[in-house]
């Protein structure tokens, strides 16, 4: 049978049985529609955690932690050096194979606390805690204009005793047991956007604190609050004089720690030598190893146990296999869908092959043989699903529309709270259409195969 001919009869049968048609279509573009949807979906929402919240292309390496001194090295004084990451570690790290780029952390290694934030809550609040990490200001290029996030000593100013020498809003920066300090402007600082997710999910509803969005901490930025070193809530440092420091939030960045604050790596660095001793200050605490792919992560997580390293948050991990499973469930209901709708496809071809066994049999009779009869029975299901298809494409399509539409109605505004909730790459469009023409055809080989059986003489006979 040439193309031609069999274009025709497609299209006849398409104009005589198009109810009966539609009607076994509407499965196919139910089951469609479902699958494309809770799959662009899923990789919506996957693309915001896995890529903004928890990046599942990176993970950050730490050492051991230390030996519990026990009772006896309590009353002693003891607890040993701070375990850490050594430069040549990192050296090492950076050339792994699947390794792009490695990102040293120095934390605080002594206790700090800070306060402020009068000019946006009302009122100072205070943390007795103050986690912290140093890192090199390249890493924050992208976030933080050029030259705020820098070490302020890098320009000192003129030599001083105490805050009453400085003028500007600087403070001393002077040492314990230094002679004399210089006038420094505020340490800048920068917060992660999961930090101001805590900050409006539990913080604030407790205290009654006004929620902090990026646009209002955005405002925030450039306003001054203090920093208690060498002491805090639970104790003191263990050498060094507690003093206190300016410090000025100057914007938002990936690279800094989920919950506290980043500060300049030469800034920490000089605080962890004074408060905390020399090794404090050249160990790193832990390095952010950015992978060139998530499928690299595992490699580099073995490279890092054969090094005494091992992951310290594995979150990413944990949500792209809860991700991935909820995905993989609700395409199992869009597939159970489809099945189904094949079935329909069966009925309807099976009554369509019975009702014109006269007229297949007469183009048997003629000549057609049987893989063309089979041909043509097939190519109309493949047309069926491939129309069934493009409209559960774009039933999928709306649906999306109108869930982002009442998502921005409905929900409040909230950190990392994207755009659109859905992901419409062109493969998904493929796949969704390849289903719906295979699940057509599948539905039509039983059909298929009985019409390519019709006996012309019994079927002419009327037997």
């Amino acid at each position: 049978m040439k193309l031609a001919a069999l274009v025709r009869l497609v299209r006849r049968d398409l104009a005589r049985a198009r109810r009966a048609l539609a009607g076994s279509a509407f499965g196919i573009t139910a089951g469609t529609a479902t699958l494309v949807f809770f799959l662009a979906l899923g990789l919506g929402v996957r693309a915001v955690l896995l890529g903004e919240v928890f990046p599942i292309d990176r993970i950050e390496l730490e050492p051991p932690k230390a030996k519990d001194p026990g009772l006896l090295g309590l009353l002693l004084g003891g607890g040993g050096e701070p375990p850490g990451i050594s430069p040549d570690d990192v050296a090492k790290l950076a050339a792994l194979p699947g390794a792009s780029r490695v990102r040293p952390k120095l934390s605080l290694a002594f206790p700090a606390s800070a306060r402020g934030g009068r000019e946006i809550l009302g009122h100072d609040v205070g943390a007795g805690e103050l986690p912290g990490d140093g890192i090199d200001p390249a890493l924050a290029a992208n976030d933080v204009k050029p030259g705020l996030f820098v070490d302020p000593l890098d320009t000192p100013g003129p030599a001083c005793t105490d805050d009453a020498a400085c003028t500007g809003g600087a403070y001393c920066e002077r040492a314990t047991d230094a002679a004399e300090g210089r006038c420094s402007a505020p340490v800048p600082a920068i917060v992660s956007r999961y930090l101001v997710e805590i900050f409006d999910k539990s913080i604030a509803p407790a205290h009654g604190f006004p929620a902090v969005g990026e646009t209002l901490l955005g405002r925030a930025q450039g306003i001054t609050f203090t920093i208690r070193l060498g002491e805090s809530l639970l104790g003191r440092a263990k050498q060094g004089s507690p003093r206190t420091i300016k410090a000025r939030i100057v914007g938002i960045s990936g690279s800094a720690t989920d919950l506290g604050l980043t500060f300049p790596l030469g800034v920490v660095r000089r605080w962890n030598r004074e408060f905390g001793g020399e090794r404090a200050a050249e160990r790193y605490s832990s390095a952010v190893v950015e992978a060139s792919s998530g499928a690299e992560v595992a490699g580099v997580i073995d490279a890092g146990a054969r090094m005494g390293l091992s992951p310290k948050d594995t979150r990413a991990r944990d949500v792209s296999v809860l991700v991935s499973g909820v995905m993989a469930l609700l395409s199992l209901v869009a597939g159970v869908v489809l099945v189904v709708s094949a079935s329909s496809i069966t009925q309807t071809f099976r009554a369509l092959v019975l009702e014109r066994r006269a007229e297949i049999a007469l183009y048997r009779a003629v000549g057609a043989t049987a893989g063309e009869i089979g041909a043509w029975t097939v190519s109309l299901a493949a047309v069926v699903g491939f129309f069934a298809g493009a409209a559960g494409l774009l039933v999928a399509r709306i649906l999306a529309f109108l869930a982002d539409w009442a998502a921005a109605e409905k929900l409040p505004d909230f950190p990392f709270k994207p755009d659109t909730f859905f992901a419409f790459p062109w493969w998904l469009w493929l796949l969704g259409m390849g289903f719906s023409i295979l699940f057509s055809v599948l539905g039509a080989i039983g059909p298929a195969r009985a019409a390519a059986k019709v006996d012309p003489a019994r079927a002419l006979a009327g037997s």
